[in-house]
């Protein structure tokens, strides 16, 4: 099988020749970390084309930043591109990062400033139409991030103020994830119309003790808007979502996602999840993304060991990280992360 193959066979239910290997993102920083650890050439990437209505950001690298070398050394079985609409959120920089702090949106009133460009709209796709041009050429699996709808809401009031407003402001709640969703299932059916192999969903809602709001009230205001999008998937598709989601799981597959993605080790256990629900959905990541930060090549050796183990038998998991690829992942580790793959993954 060819990578493409690969993951394919995995996310509709058959069993490939190994455990495929994709991480939602790969952090610009680790790449140039990575390359000059292993004396591989660098240049400085150009700027992420993130100046219009929707941000456009390939998830492993940009060309300048040598994504053929990257991706034929870690063996990734997949390249992706964002395509994530702007929120309203205040982002401010801290570390050399872009962090949300506040809510632009914090009542009704605000949401008249919220300007979302025509999801119909042919010239916002190019950036993904001229990635797909670049790598289809290539064995890889090729997919496109984007939301369900929650994101962009929770993000654009600003997380403290998505919480109170459940209790305070429940209209504006409803009205953000209307608006957001509309948008989406638009989006979601045009991305479908192009070359990519899968979608892959980002919309966080959980901690690793419990989800963001209670379980009855992600039913209430986020799940029927998951529905009218997750209809209008025509190419298999992703959810991710960190923390521990045992008490809606059953709601998320509902949805008919393909996998679930990134299973984070200390919120669920996979071994426990590929036994309820090995048949019905596969999984993907989990390999603890602290560990790939702080632990030794020997320790994710027995680690990646473990959990193909757990979560690999009959098919049906992607190796990943717990997350991605973050900047302060180790270079060594994420080597012996990819090797151990190869190691322990065949079938």
């Amino acid at each position: 099988m060819n990578s493409k193959e690969r993951v394919l066979s995995v996310l509709t239910m058959r069993k490939p020749d190994r455990v495929p290997f994709i991480d939602l993102t790969i952090d610009p920083v680790f790449v140039k970390k990575y390359l000059e650890y292993y004396s591989l050439e660098y240049a400085e990437p150009k700027k992420t084309v993130d100046d219009g209505p929707v941000v456009i950001m390939p998830t492993v690298a940009n060309t300048r930043q040598k994504t053929e070398i990257l991706c034929q050394r870690l063996g990734l079985d997949a390249l992706g591109i964002s395509f994530w609409i702007k929120h309203m959120g205040i982002i401010e920089e801290r570390g050399g990062q872009g962090l949300v702090t506040a809510g632009g949106i914090q009542s009704l009133d605000d949401i008249k400033n919220i300007k979302l460009p025509d999801p119909d709209d042919e010239g916002i796709y190019q950036p993904v139409i001229d990635f797909i041009k670049k790598y289809r050429n290539t064995d890889k699996a090729l997919y496109c991030v984007t939301n369900l709808g929650s994101d962009p809401v929770i993000l654009g009031m600003g997380f403290e103020n998505f919480c109170i407003s459940v209790y305070t402001q429940p209209a504006l709640i409803e009205e953000m994830m209307q608006l957001y969703s509309n948008w989406q299932v638009k989006a979601v059916k045009n991305l479908c119309e192009l070359d990519v192999d899968f979608l892959w969903t980002t919309d966080d809602i959980a901690f690793k003790t419990a989800t963001y709001i209670s379980p009855e009230e992600i039913r209430q205001f986020l799940m029927p808007h998951y529905r009218e999008v997750a209809v209008n998937f025509s190419k298999p598709w992703i959810f991710h979502s960190d923390g521990m989601l045992y008490e809606i799981m059953e709601d998320l597959l509902s949805l008919g996602m393909n996998a679930i993605h990134p299973v984070e080790p200390e919120a669920m256990d996979i071994k426990v999840l590929k036994e309820k629900y090995g048949k019905q959905v596969a999984f993907c990541g989990h390999i603890d993304v602290d560990k790939l930060s702080t632990g030794t090549p020997e320790e994710i050796d027995e680690l990646v060991k473990k959990v193909i183990q757990n979560a690999a038998q009959g098919g049906g998991y992607i190796c990943g990280s717990s997350n991605s690829i973050t900047r302060y992942c180790h270079p060594a580790n994420v080597e012996a992360m990819c090797k151990a793959i190869k190691k322990y993954g065949k079938y």
